[in-house]
């Protein structure tokens, strides 16, 4: 419950293997996040941490390329001064815990740099904590980000 008394406010939906429909979901996302108040600059760094974790996932997580099952939660709760949101996927691919990636080095050039890392450096300086967890074979990651209201 938020401190005004309301009910904290979800989207909820699957994900799958197709990447027109991540950004379909990420401009829902986005939208969501606007109409449950936030800022638009909050919403749309949002908005691109939720197009950095689905691409990945469809792109990473089934090696096959066969597309696995990915749910998505997305929460709002209102407060007197921010908007607290929550994303979190649950997906049964590979297992693979972002948060405890080797960031990239960054003081080397381009075509020296190993591929991989920038997305999860990114999605660490937009969000104010990331949760990884693997439970029952299942990938169940959360970003969390304190947005200012509209």
């Amino acid at each position: 419950m938020s401190t005004d008394g309301t009910a904290p406010r979800h989207l909820h939906f699957d994900l799958h293997g197709d990447m027109q429909e991540v950004m379909r979901k990420v401009r829902a996302v986005e939208a969501f996040l606007c109409d449950a108040g936030c800022s638009t600059a909050s919403a749309q760094q949002m908005a691109v941490v939720a197009e950095e974790i689905f691409a990945n996932i469809v792109r990473d997580a089934w090696p096959d390329g066969e597309p696995g099952h990915c749910l998505v939660d997305v929460m709002a709760v209102v407060e007197a001064d921010a908007v607290l949101v929550s994303l979190r996927t649950d997906d049964d691919g590979i297992a693979f815990d972002p948060t405890a990636a080797e960031p990239p080095d960054l003081d080397v050039s381009l075509e020296e740099r190993r591929i991989g890392g920038v997305g999860i450096l990114l999605i660490g300086s937009m969000t104010d904590r990331q949760d990884y967890r693997r439970v029952d074979g299942r990938n169940l990651f959360e970003v969390h980000k304190r947005c200012p209201l509209a």
